[in-house]
């Protein structure tokens, strides 16, 4: 395959989860969907060997030389394709360790990027790039935004160095199997930023649409879910999702007996949502009743997330006020601040 000689566009979609957040880690289902806000990334290839990466939304403008990268390119990780985490020479870390990443995310974000470069690089293209990176997702909001950044590095670089061909020139069996590999190098990118995400971000921010999703399980289409609308609220509160993450499995290590029947609840959860979006697709359950149903779904989740620790008094704030007018909220993503969602009730 060859490269693209002129400059591109790629953009990916964020994501909101409706159910199974934190438990989707732990092998149970999680439902996602695609959003209308993306990412957007502008590639142009370069003549000479200088690496050019633009982050606005993160404060970073950083050019680094091939020459100074530490090689041989391309690196082959020892590890086994689905290792985590994925290990690379400790002297790309220190390379990006510098006083230019000092703004939040800069750091995680470029190394994504540049792990993403050591291993898909190939001698026969060009290696120069500039590449820049503007996201209408807020960022640390649990809406996707550094899922939709790796399915837009993955497939910039698979593209640049010819991996890939634009999905344009692809059959359709082909671009089932292009979008298989932008997930794969996607969730590479998500471990560097994350340390032990899900999966689920960067598969719906690939392949969009709603989607049920469990961790080695792949996807599968959810129907009936369009039919459904909500209100996203952004506390502004900053949160890592990695430490959040981190957090749910040293209480599960701790105390399996109390955390375990949590995640099973948390599944039948995202269990019930599925056969009661069936039913209402099948008219075996009427539009009030799917409502009503959704709705308890949704203070449940919420008050099983609550007892494992990831809620925040913002998020509880924004329960309250939208319960003053009958409507029911959950956070949605890593919680610890980010965004509440609200079902919204037909004609509200």
């Amino acid at each position: 395959m060859s490269s693209a000689s002129a400059p591109f566009i790629v953009s990916a979609p964020g994501k909101v989860i409706l159910f199974g957040e934190h438990a989707v880690v732990h092998g149970k289902t999680a439902i996602a969907a695609s959003l209308g806000l993306r990412t957007y990334l502008f590639l142009e290839p370069r003549t000479d060997d200088a690496i050019q990466l633009i982050l606005p939304d993160v404060g970073l403008d950083k050019t680094l030389s091939v020459s100074a990268l530490p090689g041989p390119l391309p690196f082959t990780p020892e590890a086994s394709d689905d290792a985590y985490p994925f290990e690379l020479p400790p002297a790309l870390h220190n390379l990006i360790n510098l006083s230019d990443f000092d703004a939040a995310g800069s750091k995680e974000a470029a190394l994504a990027f540049f792990h993403l470069y050591f291993c898909l690089y190939r001698p026969s293209f060009p290696a120069g790039l500039t590449i820049c990176v503007r996201s209408m997702l807020p960022l640390g909001a649990g809406l996707g935004s550094s899922a939709a950044y790796s399915v837009c590095i993955a497939t910039a670089l698979l593209v640049h160095f010819g991996h890939i061909s634009p999905l344009s020139e692809q059959s359709e069996v082909e671009g089932g199997q292009l979008t298989e590999t932008v997930n794969k190098w996607a969730f590479k990118a998500e471990q560097v930023i994350h340390g032990n995400p899900s999966g689920i971000d960067n598969a719906v921010s690939t392949f969009g649409g709603a989607k049920l999703y469990a961790k080695g399980q792949g996807l599968e289409t959810l129907s009936g879910f369009t039919s459904l609308r909500f209100l996203l609220t952004n506390t502004k509160v900053p949160r890592s999702t990695k430490l959040l993450v981190a957090g749910v499995g040293e209480k599960k290590k701790s105390y399996p007996g109390v955390i375990d029947p949590i995640l099973d609840a948390i599944q039948g959860i995202s269990d019930e949502c599925k056969e009661v979006l069936r039913a209402h697709e099948q008219r075996a359950v009427d539009r009030k009743a799917l409502i009503d149903r959704i709705q308890d779904l949704i203070d449940l989740n919420h008050w099983l997330l609550g007892a494992i620790g990831v809620s925040h008094p913002a998020l509880e704030k924004i329960r309250e006020v939208t319960a003053q007018f009958g409507l029911r909220t959950k956070l949605t993503g890593a919680g610890g601040g980010g965004c509440a969602m609200t079902l919204i009730k037909d004609g509200g």
